[in-house]
């Protein structure tokens, strides 16, 4: 099941997050913003440390925690693109297409292809991409 995001609620929230920080005084640099996106990250794959791998992925888990780090890591990217004047949608869609050049879909008609991923992963990291 894909989830559905309401773009224009989605824009909202973002619109909230930044007044919300405004009010409060809080304008931290982009390096701490940066910072704060990995330590968030880093909480949220908390709740998956010492996981075997054979759970039901809803199973065992407080999936309201989860959502509170996952609208962490989200809301840090949200001021940290409003900080660098990054509009986030654009770079998605960019990266999206980056994507689609670099792994492109009949490479992958049989499923995971490995060995062509990992040759691009160097290919890319060689030329600084």
């Amino acid at each position: 099941m894909i989830p559905k995001i309401n773009s224009k609620k989605f824009a909202q929230l973002h619109q909230k997050i930044l007044d919300f920080n405004t009010i409060r005084g809080w304008n931290p640099s982009a390096q701490n913003i940066a910072k704060s996106v990995v330590i968030e990250a880093a909480e949220l794959l908390e709740h998956f440390q010492w996981d075997n791998g054979n759970k039901d992925e809803t199973q065992e888990r407080d999936l309201v925690e989860i959502g509170y780090e996952i609208s962490d890591v989200i809301w840090y990217l949200f001021l940290l693109c409003n900080k660098l004047g990054i509009n986030l949608t654009e770079a998605m869609e960019h990266k999206l297409k980056h994507n689609e050049k670099k792994y492109p879909a009949k490479k992958f008609v049989n499923g995971h292809n490995e060995e062509f991923y990992r040759s691009q992963k160097k290919k890319y990291r060689q030329q600084g991409k």
